[in-house]
């Protein structure tokens, strides 16, 4: 058998990941309730990692949340995106930690806030008190939890950084003890050809297992064997449950063994915010676009530099003849593991009917050394060195369809995913060169047409993406809708705490919001997942007749306004 002199090295790695970690503090709870996750540290997402803890808080909101240990108020951030309401927290130790998805912050944070957006008249804000604006002590209130921003249900996003990188570390290291006895399960295995020469079973495309096995012990469910010639990689299916938790949470630590020598290792220790989009790389991603299940692969692409991926030699060569035992272990974080084991046999290359490259394909060197710009037309693309995973064989082409201002061209298809982004430049038909309204949409496998944004310049629309596919320029002439949504124009609202107003855009999607109380700017807080915009009840609303406006406007600058009454 063809070997690599991995050996060594892979035992060094394998005495640096768990061994190697720093003396940590142990921090107090952020929660007076009992601590069950719903995600874990380091989950691997379709375009990013999971940078923290997901502390459920019993389906509500409102839960009390504490400073886990002394510090101050470093920052807080207030977005309809991402991690909503947050607060950041600098301790004295080198950590800083972050409670994100708040639903609100306490006391005078709160009202140092809504100060701040009063003045500067916005609801999102990112604000970086003085050190010594909010010092707070170990088990001070300092919010209550929500689902702000982009959660998906309430719950505390709970996250550990070191302060000076910004690197979030897994906060299971910081002393907090959550019962666990179950192992990982795993779902699926999966094999790939490395190369223009491998093989599996006679084939040139990878290949899905299912896997049969209980109590941490599987196999291949019916076959013992998966037979190959050449250079392969390996992936597998699998996720963790966290003690009572039903949910499907990320391990802590894969590993791959070849013939018992530790060949690749993934763990959830620790990763730069410059990193997630590795993950990308890391999974198979066409994969997860066609069926929406997660394999880790085992072949690391030469522009993957996830720092969790500890061990990077998950391939192994094979020839007519050889044997090579293949085990996969899985950890979570308390220990509980699941291995499953197959064995690669090699066999004699076939006559294989490769498919031929066509005029429209384009060979792009990661490097940025062959194909970095590519223009057909009246379309181009700018691909900077390092901006692919690997070298890429990608697709091009171009086609007619109404309702555009331009023609529809391809590079690549959705299923193909970038490290970085790159630039699309379309030339729109001359009749709309000076149309302010145009924006540069995506159209996927299904026809459904998203917004990637673009400006003009130099006669041409210009964006800077990551998605690849199918591209063209669109007009948007659709204003935004807005509608009052729990009251009617003219009545009586003292029942109410506040005034909620439904807005939303299908095209460009929805840019700025504003509401004013008898001409005067007032907060609007926006809800960007249930496309709701609300002023709650203070002082400013007056006894009477009060006049509410509220103006939403579009990416491509198209404008609602609705002018309601209501009385108080």
């Amino acid at each position: 058998m063809k070997t690599r002199s991995f050996l060594l090295v892979s035992l060094l790695f394998a005495s640096i990941g768990l061994m190697a970690q720093e003396n940590f503090p142990k921090y107090g709870k952020p929660v007076d309730i009992p601590i069950y996750l719903s995600a874990t540290f380091g989950e691997l997402r379709p375009n990013h990692l999971h940078a923290g803890l997901d502390i459920k808080t019993q389906a509500v909101e409102g839960k009390k949340i504490y400073a886990v240990a002394d510090g101050y108020v470093s920052r807080i951030g207030v977005s309809p995106y991402g991690y909503g309401n947050v607060l950041y927290i600098t301790h004295y130790d080198g950590y800083t930690s972050v409670y994100a998805h708040l639903q609100r912050f306490s006391g005078e944070i709160a009202k140092y806030v809504k100060q701040y957006q009063y003045k500067n008249k916005t609801f999102a804000a990112q604000i970086f008190p003085d050190k010594d604006k909010f010092p707070v002590k170990k088990g001070d209130l300092i919010a209550y939890s929500g689902n702000s921003g982009g959660s998906g249900g309430p719950h505390l996003h709970f996250e550990i950084r070191h302060t000076d990188s910004e690197k979030p570390v897994n906060p299971l290291y910081f002393g907090y003890q959550i019962e666990d006895n179950v192992k990982p399960m795993i779902l699926g295995a999966s094999v790939y050809p490395v190369g223009d020469e491998a093989q599996l079973e006679g084939g040139i495309k990878p290949m899905y297992f299912s896997v049969a096995g209980e109590n941490g012990r599987y196999s291949l469910k019916d076959r013992p064997f998966v037979y190959a010639n050449g250079e392969i990689a390996f992936g597998i299916c699998t996720y963790d449950q966290v003690g009572t938790s039903t949910n499907k949470n990320g391990p802590y630590l894969y590993e791959l063994y070849l013939d018992d020598v530790l060949a690749f290792q993934v763990e959830a220790d620790s990763f730069s915010y410059s990193e997630p989009r590795y993950v990308n790389s890391l999974l198979d991603y066409r994969h997860y676009k066609q069926k929406k299940s997660s394999y880790v692969r085992t072949e690391t692409d030469p522009n993957n530099r996830l720092h969790m991926i500890a061990v990077k030699n998950g391939t192994v060569t094979v020839a007519e003849g050889d044997t090579v035992s293949v085990c996969f272990k899985i950890s979570d974080f308390a220990g509980n593991t699941a291995r499953l084991r197959y064995k690669l046999v090699g066999v004699a290359p076939v006559e294989v009917e490769r498919p031929e490259r066509r005029r429209s394909e384009y060979f792009v060197k990661a490097d940025g050394s062959l194909n970095s710009e590519i223009i057909i037309d009246d379309f181009s693309v700018t691909i900077e060195k390092n901006t692919l995973f690997r070298d890429e064989w990608i697709q091009t082409g171009q086609r007619d369809e109404r309702g555009c201002c331009s023609r529809i061209y391809r590079f690549g298809d959705e299923e193909m995913t970038t490290f970085k982004s790159f630039k699309v430049r379309i030339r729109p038909q001359e009749e709309w060169v000076r149309d302010s309204r145009m924006y540069i949409a995506c159209i996927d496998k299904n026809g459904k047409v998203s917004s990637l944004g673009g400006k003009m310049k130099n006669g041409a629309m210009e964006v800077e993406t990551r998605t690849m596919g199918e591209y063209t320029i669109k007009i948007d002439s659709v204003a935004p809708k807005v509608s009052a949504s729990n009251f009617k124009d003219g009545q009586s609202v003292k029942a109410l705490k506040s005034l909620r107003f439904k807005i939303s855009d299908d095209m460009t999607g929805v840019d700025t919001y504003n509401i004013y109380l008898n001409d005067a700017w007032v907060l609007g807080q926006y809800d960007a997942k249930n496309a709701l915009l609300y002023y709650e009840f203070d002082d400013r609303i007056k006894a009477g007749t009060n006049k509410v406006k509220v103006v939403v406007t579009d990416g491509a600058g198209n404008t609602k306004t609705l002018n309601v009454k209501v009385v108080y």
